[in-house]
């Protein structure tokens, strides 16, 4: 790097050919071990107008050098990261950051590139590195017979460097030439007042008198510094932990660097660490800033009086001046708690000898278009790097003696260090347990537990002081993002509450997360709650999932029509199934807390319109658990409303729901309900769905005869609502309970009956579930052949439209006939499968039967210790969902296992146990 760019490896040179394939190399190795990004390698490649195949031509290049790498011995250097790449090597120009050995540089900086932006900036800053480190070689060797010719050299290259000439101008004095040396101080002030209209540094200019005196001093040869060195920088923290990837990454040194992060993550304390640790490589003095006190201006005068100059001489354009006397040092300059960018704008010095390091609570990226900055955003503490805190401040026998407490502190701390610093200090001055406090903040409010006496810089003051500079717009919108209930949320609805998201992020009051989605810190959403007015931000904020899940119900299933609402073309997703049920996917934990936080806030009709608008995906997903809350808060708000036809509506919900979480008896009860209000309120299609379902719990029940009736009467009603896909339904319902009676003959018709249907409608979701039933009837038949084909068919749609719970049922069905077919390599396969999707929807009923019949492909295969561990986990999950014969058929087959193990005592129990079971199940 530091001369005509080039990589050596163990088999010799790379050959990179072209200037791409150099500049490529060159700006991976200046930032060598970390990621680059794609769009950062395309602005320093071709600039501010990149071609429109630019990042097609990235990859052909990047691809050329690879192979180039590999051709020299260095395979896997250059590795593909998320979104960029990355270049694993070791680099001259880090090695002289880290050295300032000048036999490392061959010539300029980068040779053989063509770089732009950011790229450019970088070579300037290796330029400066070399100078700066030629200035202190020179400066101890200002007596060699070779020191005044290339003293000259560097002046002519580099005229107004105010250090470089001082130092040919003690050279020159020390050879005798004190003319030589005065002329020397003359070319620099014209040079500067011509191009800068500025005077040379009071350094220069004692220099200067001290030459025209023959000052006796100048003989030694080691410069004399006329201005104060300053040491400004604060005592560290007591026990600073953690940050090690942080502090790494400021290995290089970089000219400026910003330090940013939500209010209380530790950001001053990380800054003056690592400042203090690399203090000795800045020998001109370290600079200390409070700018949340000053204002640039002042800052500006603060510097110049660190730096020597006297109140009274300060001049009326400061930041000439600073620059100046900033010219050829090594100053460390620190700006503590920045509001804004263009307050650091006059505190960058003139050259990159120095370093800028500023703290803030923005990320300050427009600092970025006038400068390169490296940045670090501090995030928050590991739990092992809370339970290292607390105990370098308390000590480690008392956290070890309670490490539950001590963890329970770290998380109702959120790892927030300050959080963390306040709650060990009020520990460390009271004898009391570590309990005690977790119970305190508990049973309290954490933002005014989280502080100490005497100590005005509390959680709650440092969260105010970063919510006091939010402009109104950002300050309602953090307030109401405050009250949603969910762990994180989609961009799209606080773009949809209004402006303000991006100065939130900015001021890292709200955090990025991936996927689209952002996030509060818990102390941060609770300091949000009681941060003032909401107006109707809830109701807003309720508003916009009402939309989303309508518009998202109109793709799953339409015919969940009870809502209306206008169009909306603001929506995340577009009119495509499988996007719709992703969307929705990222906002499964959340749902349940929106229904609550409906409920909460006395908004009726948004409570049961939000779960009834929910039943399609549920349908699709299951994770039935949630869905019977849903309801039961819907069921509530409807009966409160009045509105007797939504309150049916929900009951039939609630009675899916409870069906599905293996609850039946209850749900037998609410469908009775339901189907009692829309008798009276006339609603035929109501009565029509009532009666499906009720067969379908009659069917669990093993109360096959009462299903048979429900379906019959089902069909009559869907008749005469002229529903056709009902009726079809109520056929498919009632050829699925032949095949579980065992009458798969009679299951045939109806089944295909209901297929036609449901084909002819383009219904894919029910054409799955007939399917599959007709493969369990020629299954019966033992008809293999058609079973596999009707199988296969159901889980290809399942996956077309992602209904889960179908395509667990699929690949079960599949894998016990695979089983039956004598083949169980491959119904291992299928099972494995249906467990991974059953366990990813929660559903514990299907995931029992699919341990079950996993351990029945073990015992086929004669893996007894597999068909164990299957056995003993399907009756600890069929345990959370109870079905006698389930159960039944489960010990039967422990008994099958236990006998060809001759452990014929277990058997026997086992048999008992199985037999017990099944006479239960048909008594009741």
């Amino acid at each position: 790097m530091l001369g005509p760019v080039e990589v050596c490896g163990p088999l010799g040179r790379a050959g990179l050919t072209g200037v791409r394939q150099r500049s490529v190399v060159a700006v991976l190795a200046l930032r060598a071990g970390t990621p680059v990004p794609v769009d950062r390698l395309v602005d320093v490649l071709w600039g501010d107008d990149p071609p429109r195949t630019a990042v097609r031509s990235l990859h052909s290049y990047v691809a050329r050098v690879r192979q180039a790498l590999a051709d020299c011995g260095m395979p896997g250097a250059l590795v593909t990261k998320p979104g960029g790449y990355q270049l694993d090597a070791s680099v001259d120009a880090e090695r002289f950051e880290r050295t300032r050995d000048l036999t490392l540089w061959r010539g300029e900086p980068l040779g053989g590139t063509e770089l732009f932006g950011w790229g450019r900036a970088e070579i300037g800053r290796l330029r400066e590195q070399r100078i700066v480190a030629l200035e202190a070689y020179w400066a101890q060797r200002l007596d060699r017979q070779d020191a005044i010719g290339e003293l000259e050299r560097l002046v002519v290259s580099h005229p107004t460097r105010e250090r470089l000439t001082g130092l040919l101008m003690r050279a020159l004095h020390l050879d005798g030439r004190h003319a030589d040396a005065l002329e020397a101080f003359q070319r620099l002030r014209s040079r500067l007042a011509d191009e800068l209209g500025a005077d040379p540094g009071p350094e220069l200019s004692a220099l200067h008198t001290a030459v025209l005196r023959r000052d006796p001093a100048l003989q030694s040869t080691t410069p004399r510094s006329h201005t104060t060195r300053p040491a400004q920088l604060p005592a560290r923290a007591g026990h600073f932990t953690g940050r090690a990837t942080e502090l790494a990454a400021l290995a290089g040194l970089p000219p400026i660097v910003v330090v940013s992060g939500v209010a209380g993550v530790g950001k001053t304390t990380f800054a003056v660490e690592w400042a203090h640790r690399v203090a000795d490589r800045f020998p001109d003095g370290q600079v200390f800033l409070d700018l949340q006190r000053l204002t640039p201006a002042q800052a500006l005068t603060e510097v110049l009086h660190a730096l020597g100059v006297p109140a009274d001489r300060t001049p009326a354009d400061p930041a000439a001046l600073y620059r100046t006397l900033t010219h050829g040092k090594r100053l460390l300059i620190v700006l503590d708690d920045v509001r804004r960018a263009r307050d650091v704008l006059p505190l960058v010095p003139g050259d990159q000898g120095n370093l800028l390091l500023v703290t803030s609570r923005d990320t300050l990226s427009a600092l970025g278009t006038h400068h390169a900055v490296h940045t670090v955003r501090l995030g928050l503490l590991t739990e092992p790097e809370a339970h290292d805190l607390l105990a370098g401040i308390l000590g480690a026998p008392r956290v070890h003696a309670e490490s539950g407490a001590t963890a329970a502190l770290a998380v109702h701390c959120g790892l927030l260090p300050l959080a963390l610093r306040i709650a060990a200090a009020r520990l460390a001055v009271r004898p009391g347990r570590i309990a005690d406090l977790v119970r305190e903040l508990t049973r309290n409010d954490p933002l005014d537990v989280l502080a100490v006496d005497g100590d005005d810089r509390t959680v709650r003051t440092v969260f105010a002081s970063a919510h006091r500079t939010l402009s109104p717009q950002a300050a309602w919108l953090f307030r109401v993002l405050g009250e949603h209930p969910g762990a994180s949320f989609p961009a799209d609805l606080a773009d949809a509450l209004g402006p303000g998201l991006d100065e939130l992020v900015a001021s890292h009051l709200v955090s990025e997360v991936g996927n689209g989605r952002y996030a509060l810190h818990d102390l941060i959403r609770l300091f949000a709650r009681q941060s003032g007015d909401l107006g109707d931000g809830v109701q807003r904020l309720l508003d916009r999932y009402l939309t989303v899940v309508h518009a998202a119900n109109d793709v799953l299933n339409p015919r969940h029509d009870l809502v209306t609402r206008p169009r909306c073309d603001d929506l995340p997703f577009t009119a495509d199934r499988v996007e719709v049920l992703a969307h929705l996917d990222a906002e499964r934990d959340t749902l349940l807390h929106v229904i609550r936080l409906a409920a909460k806030s006395g908004l009726r009709e948004q409570t049961w319109q939000l779960a009834y608008l929910l039943t399609s995906y549920f349908e699709a997903r299951g994770n039935w658990a949630d869905r019977v809350e849903q309801c039961e808060h819907a069921v509530e708000a409807a009966r409160a409303l009045g509105d007797r036809r939504a309150e049916a509506e929900m009951l039939r919900g609630l009675g899916i729901a409870l069906q599905m979480t293996s609850r039946i008896a209850e749900a037998m009860v609410v469908q009775r309900q339901a189907l009692a209000l829309v008798r009276e309120a006339g609603d035929l299609r109501g009565e029509a769905r009532l009666h499906n379902n009720i067969g379908n719990a009659h069917s669990e029940l093993r109360e096959f005869d009462l299903a048979l009736e429900s379906y019959q009467a089902a069909m009559r009603v869907h008749r005469a609502a002229g529903d056709e896909v009902g009726v079809a339904l109520a056929r498919r319902n009632l050829g699925y309970t032949c095949v579980r009676m065992g009458r798969p003959r009679e299951a045939v018709e109806p089944l295909f009956a209901a297929l036609e249907t449901f084909r002819a409608k383009a219904n894919p979701r029910l054409e799955a579930a007939t399917l599959m039933s007709l493969g369990n009837a020629f299954h019966q038949l033992a008809d293999r052949a058609p079973a596999l084909r009707y199988f296969g068919d159901a889980l290809r749609i399942s996956r077309e439209v992602t209904d889960h719970r179908f395509e667990a049922d699929a690949l079960a069905h599949l894998g016990v006939t695979q089983l039956a077919l004598g083949d169980p390599v491959v119904a291992r396969e299928h099972l494995t499968d249906a467990l991974a999707v059953c366990r990813a929807l929660g559903d514990r009923h299907r995931e029992a039967s699919a341990l079950h019949h996993l351990a029945e492909t073990e015992l086929a295969l004669d893996d007894l210790a597999a068909a164990r561990d299957h056995l003993v986990a399907a009756l600890a999950v069929r345990a959370q969902a109870p079905d006698g014969f389930e159960e039944a058929s489960a010990h039967r087959t422990f008994a099958d296992l236990e006998g060809r193990c001759g452990r014929w005592t277990e058997a026997a129990r086992h048999w008992a146990q199985a037999l017990r079971l099944f006479t239960s199940c048909r008594r009741s």
